[in-house]
């Protein structure tokens, strides 16, 4: 390992770091099962609340002065849109979580570095080598396959919420291409809390003409959704954006590999969803295709005359 990632005292600070936020990622699958309350509610009060812990972080850090900065003014507009796809991001993901089992919809989402990577090349013009394009491959065959298994064993509501865990990927890259391109130079927890904003107002909309009421007064639920702004949001992606300061962005990445696992294991435990020796041979086959994306994009990474990459992303979900 190279001695400006892991030098000195570094070493221990990071694994403990990264051993966090994959725990606290993990865990929002668990707390959204856990609520009774409809998927759109779930999600304007996380983002709500997310909005609100990094608004008042950012004011601690003097971050707010920045909202008066050009960057803000030139890009507030692509602001709002990257924070109305993250309105569907967790949408779609959070209704698959009802649909599908925690296993299948948080494998299938975090095949989004893969979609991240196809819309670097059609829109960055950052083209992918053929190791990564086996990766994709390999990932889009055993997502094929799972949802083939999905289908056969529980039913056409399975395979409906693999679609839609399969969809809310594609909107998370597209979140991530607009983080790469419209972050820059702006403060995270103004990021942030903006973007948070905008998908907790999108969310209220969509809960508006849909007759859904967002009012919730029942103290447990009110505990998962803070719950939920802390730990997955607060503890878990902010967590990765001070990694991202300190270490190379394809080893935060390459972390995305441990949520399923993480998210299996607690759904076992607390849900007692054990999946099938055929469903694990598939989150097997995923989760190879995306390792191969992934090492590739390092490598390339690594090499003196690459590009950033659409990975190298300070504001991912």
């Amino acid at each position: 390992m190279s001695p400006i990632i892991f030098g000195g005292g570094r070493s221990a600070k990071v694994v403990i770091l990264l051993l966090l936020s994959v725990s606290m990622v993990s865990s929002a699958s668990i707390l959204i099962r856990f609520s009774v309350s409809p998927p759109l509610v779930i999600v304007f009060w996380r983002t709500l609340f997310g909005a609100i812990i990094m608004a008042c972080a950012g004011i601690a850090r003097g971050d707010h002065k920045s909202y008066s900065s050009d960057v803000l003014h030139a890009n507030w507009k692509w602001l709002v849109l990257i924070g109305a796809i993250l309105s569907l991001h967790f949408s779609t993901w959070f209704t698959s979580l009802f649909m599908t089992t925690v296993a299948a919809s948080v494998v299938l989402v975090n095949t989004s570095p893969i979609l991240t990577g196809i819309l670097s090349t059609l829109f960055l013009g950052e083209s992918l080598r053929r190791r990564s394009w086996l990766g994709i491959l390999v990932a889009v065959s055993g997502a094929i396959l799972l949802a083939w298994s999905d289908l056969v064993h529980s039913g056409f509501g399975a395979l409906q919420g693999d679609i839609l865990a399969l969809l809310s990927a594609l909107f998370l890259a597209i979140y991530f291409i607009g983080g790469r391109r419209y972050a820059i130079g702006i403060p995270i927890t103004v990021y942030t809390s903006i973007v948070y904003l905008t998908a907790a107002v999108c969310t209220l909309v969509m809960c508006m003409v849909a007759g859904i009421n967002v009012i919730v007064l029942d103290p447990t639920e009110l505990v998962i959704f803070i719950a939920l702004a802390v730990f997955p949001t607060a503890l878990g992606h902010s967590v990765n954006n001070y990694l991202l300061t300190i270490v190379p962005a394809h080893v935060v990445s390459s972390a995305v590999l441990g949520e399923p696992i993480g998210a299996t294991l607690l759904a076992m435990v607390f849900l007692q969803e054990v999946p099938t020796p055929i469903t694990m041979i598939w989150f097997g086959v995923i989760l190879a295709g995306i390792g191969i994306v992934l090492t590739d994009l390092a490598a390339h990474r690594a090499s003196p005359d690459s590009g950033a990459l659409s990975l190298d992303d300070p504001n991912g979900s």
